[in-house]
């Protein structure tokens, strides 16, 4: 393989190791922490409606309580959807890179058979007949490349708009929650 190439394979290699890594990491930690905000949310809440329900706590209203309670819902429901779709965004990164891997390793060992080959011996003819099925091969390869690569964008833009309607309605949760809350007093 040449300096460039071999670059170019690490470079790719490397990238794809880096991608398996932020994987793990963005699925231990944001999601741990928007999940353990909105699980305690939703534990204050039951909390708050069975005190309301034994007639402990008197309040006019506790319509604001529920509508916290379906917020912190929906965020831990769009995370985990935003789980899934986040782990089929990698999965299909991942199978990009291999395909960039394996174009490199192709193009190394087709170097290495015009090398190898006795070109000399083959006619004009066989040698376009070699060339045309590489090119087709190749193109078969892109083409699912580009499926892949057309995967990889659609799961990560949902992951994105799951991850930020996972947020916002914990934000969303955690407002009307301290609405609720200051209103006791």
């Amino acid at each position: 393989m040449n300096k460039k190439d071999q670059v170019k394979y690490n470079s790719w290699n490397e990238h794809l190791n880096n991608t398996r890594e932020r994987a793990n990491y963005s699925i231990r930690r944001m999601d741990l922490l928007l999940i353990s905000i909105c699980g305690a949310g939703i534990y204050i809440i039951f909390e708050t409606l069975k005190e309301i329900k034994n007639k402990t706590l008197i309040v006019d209203n506790s319509q604001l309580l529920k509508y916290a309670g379906l917020i912190f819902l929906i965020a831990i429901i769009s995370n985990f959807i935003s789980q899934l779709t986040g782990y089929y965004a990698n999965r299909y990164e991942e199978e990009f890179t291999n395909f960039e891997l394996k174009r490199i390793e192709d193009r190394y060992n087709d170097d290495l058979r015009q090398v190898t080959d006795d070109n000399a011996n083959r006619t004009e003819e066989e040698y376009t007949a070699i060339e045309l099925k590489t090119l087709e091969g190749g193109h078969k390869d892109t083409a699912r490349q580009d499926k892949v690569d057309n995967a990889v964008s659609f799961f990560n833009t949902s992951t994105n708009i799951l991850n930020l309607i996972s947020i916002t309605s914990m934000f969303g949760g955690l407002i009307i929650l301290s609405i609720f809350t200051f209103g006791l007093f």
